[in-house]
């Protein structure tokens, strides 16, 4: 995800999710009006519902749990500070206990608030309890820095006996709605442009009380959502091993990656929390593609809806070019005025050969062609944009120049704007060859030759074959540093190439574009100290001048670049470096909250009794660092599809486990169970057989 345009903090929110409707909180509830906060009530990157802050007594209750575990649901239990009751008398802290439950629902478009209240006292007591509600109607642009050109007129304000809704016009023309709805009459009170709705309680001793809030969101018009799956995406597959943090991370990442499902044209992941809920290339593409084997119906998804945005005419301020596959695709305001390229914009790279990589991988894990037989235009047209590129380079090589209205913007996935530096701390001149595109490029080749071949098409396989042999030939040969034994991170203007040591290098083998020898040498290099911080591999060797640990691209940990390079030690036999790397992003990911792996954290070396170091600005909820366990851990497995259920090469299990059980394992049609155990020396055996 670019800091191109806008990075804010978020300090690790509560999120709860369904469909396209998300909240994302702080750990007592409220939704604080802050701007780069991250919080509040969202959908189609619109803020609905700004501000939220709950009292009693005219004080903040005090937070004694939070969980959001459940994705759609989340629990706060809190209770009271010292507060004045209604007839002037104190009522002393910790003798009430507050409890909201919150629930999302994507197809009704609302959050129900339920507040349950119960005395520990006694005595009777009578107190107010406050809901402060604001509806700015922010895009989301806006929240993350941006300035909106163009606002509609200040939100209307109505209310009822038992609600109040507020409505905005907006500039793009489309009118929006949050209606609140509340189970007891309140007293509304007017605060600046925010409503109070003030209760007043009385309960006796350890009596119980209970308020609903229900906030619903409306769009004019019917926008398109999909309907959700049935059933929902991951859901049969269940994970058992003898790892308890295994257990956990596995179960919390695949319910992730089933929360970050979304629906417009067809039924999507997310890039991710709070700021990438909608379609972003590489990201969407690599989550599906991550979880392949758990569930096939998420690349479908995908695939469709990237299919159907391919670009179709030249659009030098979006990047659009026909055949080009999106980058990200926006629905609030300043993308209907135009006032971000994300309409979809097409400024990466990489997306369209990651696209033809998902479709391949589809076509090999299930074995059918349909996927690819209905995408077959789309197939093409992506073919035919890398061989324009390609060929219009250069060097021969798929490159960008990021040049945009707006300025210089890097377009592979170290897309902020100094993630690729040289040597000395300066920029590559234009235009820029990434190593571990080529190798996107030449993995894409590879199974849409395969496909083809199946299909009956041995010529056009042939010719695709052969030009993913002369990029790999020619690749080994330019991108190679003999003096560092790995890849270079790119090619400049004039075929020099950008020297730093990073970890793109390292996903040259996820790819199989490496040569054997090389590969050996870049995994020797990759595990170096430098670059392997014991909680996985930094995306910069801290012996560059750019390092910074805690930067975006400069030496930070990213959980989905480590998942890519863990497949491909694995892909060269390189089984002990594989399972190192796998066992530290475990580490890390245990040492997080509910298990979950974040965007990515900081790349301090590892020490004992310390944990891994979150960054401030990254997300908390990423779909490709969801997808990173599950990935590397079917790559351990050595999972294949083979002709009458899953097979396993040279199978491996983490450190610390030794039985490992994989039920609903869908394969052309049918649902497998698979076992793993280790043996007495430390031989893994291996059986799958059809789900009963």
């Amino acid at each position: 995800m670019s800091d191109h345009i806008f990075m804010a903090e978020v300090v690790q929110p509560v999120l709860i999710k369904n469909g396209g409707l998300f909240l994302s909180c702080q750990g007592d509830g409220d939704i604080t009006v802050v701007c780069g906060s991250g919080l509040g009530l969202f959908y189609r990157d619109t803020r609905y519902l700004s501000c939220y802050e709950l009292r009693l007594g005219g004080k903040p209750p005090l937070t004694l749990m939070t969980s959001a575990a459940r994705g759609d649901q989340s629990v706060h239990e809190l209770t009271n500070a010292a507060i004045p009751q209604l007839d002037g008398a104190n009522l002393a802290a910790q003798s009430l206990g507050l409890r909201l439950e919150r629930t999302v629902d994507g197809e009704a478009l609302s959050l129900l608030d339920r507040l349950v209240l119960r005395s520990f006292t006694a005595a009777p007591i009578a107190f107010c309890l406050t809901v402060t509600v604001e509806a700015l109607f922010e895009d989301l642009f806006e929240l993350r820095g941006a300035e909106a050109n163009k606002r509609g007129p200040p939100p209307k304000y109505t209310e009822s006996e038992r609600g109040l809704a507020f409505r905005y016009h907006g500039a793009d023309g489309i009118n929006r709605s949050l209606v609140l709805a509340f189970s007891r009459v309140p007293r509304l009170i007017h605060r600046h442009r925010a409503r109070v709705a003030a209760f007043d309680f009385s309960l006796g001793g350890r009596g119980r009380e209970a308020l609903d809030i229900t906030f619903s969101v409306a769009e004019e018009g019917k926008p398109i959502s999909a309907r959700p799956p049935k059933p929902e995406f991951y859901s049969g597959v269940h994970i058992e091993s003898d790892n308890a943090v295994l257990d956990r991370v596995m179960e919390r990442s695949l319910r992730d990656l089933a929360m970050l499902r979304t629906g417009l044209e067809s039924n999507f992941i997310a890039g991710g929390m709070p700021w990438f809920v909608a379609p972003f290339g590489r990201d969407s593409i690599l989550a599906a593609l991550q979880t392949l084997v758990f569930d096939p119906r998420p690349a479908e998804g995908v695939a469709r809806l990237f299919a159907k945005y391919q670009g179709g005419r030249d659009n030098p301020e979006t990047g659009e070019q026909p055949g080009k596959i999106p980058h990200e695709l926006r629905l609030g305001a300043m993308a209907h005025l135009n006032e971000v390229p994300h309409r979809p914009s097409y400024l990466s790279i990489d997306s369209t050969a990651l696209f033809l990589i998902l479709v391949g991988r589809h076509a090999e894990w299930t074995g059918n062609l349909r996927l690819f037989e209905e995408l077959r235009p789309a197939i093409d047209a992506a073919l035919d944009w890398i061989n324009r590129e390609v060929e219009g380079d250069e060097n021969g090589y798929l490159s960008y120049r990021g040049e945009t209205p707006e300025g210089p913007i890097n377009q592979g996935w170290k897309d902020s704007t100094r993630g690729v530096p040289r040597k000395d701390g300066s920029m590559p001149h234009a235009p820029i060859a990434l190593c571990e595109v080529q190798g996107y490029v030449y993995l894409a080749q590879i199974l849409i030759a395969a496909a083809l071949r199946r299909a009956g098409e041995d010529m056009k396989s042939d010719r695709l074959e052969d030009a993913a042999e002369a990029l790999r030939k020619r690749f080994n040969r330019d991108f190679w540093m003999e003096d560092e034994g790995c890849y270079a991170l790119a090619l400049e203007k004039g075929a020099r190439q950008v020297t730093v040591v990073t970890s793109n290098a390292g996903q040259a083998l996820w790819s199989g574009i490496a040569e054997a020898e090389k590969a050996a040498r870049t995994a020797a290099r990759m595990l170096r100290s430098d670059m392997e911080c014991g909680w996985g591999i930094r995306t910069l060797s801290n012996l560059e001048k750019t390092y910074n640990p805690l930067n975006y691209h400069l030496g930070s940990v990213w959980p989905f670049d480590n998942s890519l390079i863990v497949d491909g030690f694995r892909r060269y036999g390189l089984d002990a470096a594989a399972v190192r790397i796998f066992d530290a992003l475990l580490d890390a990911a245990g040492c997080f909250a509910l298990g979950r792996l974040p965007e990515f954290y900081v790349g301090f070396a590892r020490e004992p009794d310390l944990f891994p170091a979150r960054c401030p600005f990254a997300e908390p909820m990423q779909a490709w660092s969801s997808g990173a366990i599950p990935y590397m851990l079917m790559s351990l497995l050595g999972m294949r599809a083979g002709r009458s259920g899953p097979e396993f090469d040279r199978p491996m299990l983490p450190g610390g486990v030794g039985r490992l059980s994989i039920r609903g394992i869908t394969l052309a049609a049918e649902r497998f169970d698979c076992d793993f155990t280790r043996g007495p020396a430390g031989a893994i055996r291996s059986k799958s057989c059809i789900a009963q």
